[in-house]
């Protein structure tokens, strides 16, 4: 964060080994242009390489991060209607020329780049507790064996209260946009089941507003495989 007088900025690096996948800030920069006039986001100011790294230079959002603005709030109701509110529009967003990909065979082939440089996340420690694998090898076989049927749509990719920020009880901005693109509708919710669970507790009432804000029936094997597929990431 570069803090000046009249406005903040934001710089992000990337080192050239993650060139071409999701962590890659070229990427970012790219999907942050195509979505400029369909989804608020920071602003692109400028990006250069310089030896063997790329640096993306950020407008600042307003409003407060998720995270803060439910700490301030502490309302799992308006948070959840929320997130509902957001998967919506990410996937009302029209992928008919949509250039990039986050679908389930795009991120197996950028795992297995990961894992043979040594850049995957390989430690079972920082794993969900009910992640029925403690082996990464374990898990990655399981992953390239038990992929679903993919309902495609525009994802966020990593959709969250770190990456949302919220003014007036909606979303106003979206961050951390790398993972974004083509993929299965069921990823962002997936995340958001996370969050609702991790931050609201297992008490089922704010899965079930959540659903039928969204007026879906879960679909717990979809959900469960997105989850375990970033445990690796």
């Amino acid at each position: 964060k570069l803090i000046g007088r009249n406005e903040n900025l934001y710089l992000k690096l990337s080192d050239d080994q993650y060139h071409g996948t999701t962590y890659d800030v070229e990427r970012e920069k790219d999907i942050m242009l195509w979505l400029k006039g369909k989804l608020l986001t920071p602003e692109v100011l400028h990006f250069e390489q310089y030896e063997n790294t790329s640096f993306l230079l950020m407008s600042e959002i307003g409003g407060d991060v998720g995270y803060q603005y439910f700490k301030k709030q502490c309302d799992p109701q308006k948070m959840t209607i929320i997130y509902s509110e957001g998967i919506k529009l990410l996937q009302s967003i029209s992928i008919l020329d949509c250039p990039f990909d986050s679908h389930i065979d795009y991120r197996i082939n950028e795992l297995d780049y990961l894992l043979r440089h040594n850049l995957a996340d390989l430690d079972s420690e920082n794993w969900e507790d009910d992640t029925p694998f403690r082996d990464p090898d374990e898990l990655y076989a399981f992953l390239k064996t038990h992929k679903p049927n993919e309902e495609m749509v525009f994802s966020h990719g990593d959709f969250g209260d770190s990456n949302i920020f919220i003014s007036n009880n909606q979303i106003c901005g979206y961050i951390d946009l790398g993972r974004s693109g083509k993929a299965d509708k069921w990823y962002d919710i997936a995340f958001c089941v996370r969050s609702i669970q991790h931050n609201f507790g297992n008490d089922n009432e704010y899965l079930d507003q959540f659903f039928n804000l969204l007026s879906i029936e879960p679909d717990w094997n979809k959900i469960k495989y997105h989850l375990l597929l970033d445990e690796l990431f």
